[in-house]
C-alpha cells in the first residue's frame, strides 16, 4: 500500500519552501521542482482554484512525509475530491470554449435568420434544429470535440470552427468524457 500525497512544487534554490502562492511564481530567477520525498511518484498534475500548480502523488508507506505547509497525506476520498474539483473547474473552462465557438457560428449565420424575417421566407426545420443544438451545447455535456454539423445548403465561413477541437481538448480533465484520439500510425 502507498501513501497518497497532495503537494505543491518546491523552490529550486530552497527545496524546503513549497510554492503554494502566486508570490512564489512571481520571482523570475527561481524555478520550481518536485519535492525531494523518497519514492515520490507523481500521478496527476493539477492546478488549484488560485492557478497554482500542485500534484497528487504516491510514495511508500514507510516514507517520512515532511510536516510543512504545501504537502499533506490525504485519504482516497480527499484524493478523489481533489480530482472532482479540478475536473469541475476544467469543465467550466471547456463550456466557455464551447460558447465561444458556438457564438461565432451562430453570429456567422444570423444573416440567414434576418433575411428570412425581412423577406417573409420560412426557415427549414433542419436549420432551426441545428441552431437549437448549437444554443443547447453548453448545457448538454461535452461528449464530442465536434460542433453540430450544419444542414445542407448552409455554409459557415471557413475557418470559424477550425480551432474548436484543439482548444477544447487543450483544456485537460483527469476523467475526460471525450473519447481518446486515435493513435497515430507510423510507417
Amino acid at each position: 500500500m502507498a501513501q497518497l500525497l497532495k503537494h505543491y512544487w518546491v523552490d529550486r534554490d530552497n527545496p524546503s519552501v513549497y510554492a503554494t502562492t502566486a508570490a512564489h511564481y512571481a520571482q523570475p530567477r527561481f524555478g520550481t521542482i518536485a519535492p525531494q520525498i523518497a519514492g515520490l511518484d507523481i500521478q496527476v498534475r493539477l492546478v488549484d482554484e488560485n492557478g497554482i500548480n500542485y500534484c497528487l502523488s504516491q510514495c511508500p508507506d514507510d516514507t517520512v512525509v515532511p510536516d510543512v505547509d504545501g504537502v499533506s497525506v490525504v485519504t482516497q476520498d480527499e484524493w478523489d475530491a481533489e480530482i472532482a474539483a479540478f475536473d469541475a473547474r476544467q469543465t467550466t473552462a471547456r463550456r466557455a470554449v464551447q460558447r465561444k465557438y458556438r457564438d461565432a457560428v451562430l453570429k456567422d449565420t444570423d444573416w440567414i435568420v434576418v433575411k428570412a424575417k425581412e423577406t417573409g421566407a420560412n426557415l427549414s426545420a433542419d436549420f432551426k434544429n441545428w441552431r437549437t443544438q448549437l444554443r443547447d451545447l453548453p448545457s448538454v455535456g461535452i461528449t464530442t470535440d465536434a460542433l453540430p454539423a450544419a444542414p445542407s445548403g448552409v455554409v459557415v465561413t471557413e475557418g470559424i470552427a477550425d480551432g474548436y477541437p484543439a482548444e477544447l481538448r487543450g483544456t485537460y480533465l483527469v476523467n475526460d468524457p471525450l473519447p481518446p484520439l486515435p493513435e497515430p500510425e507510423f510507417p
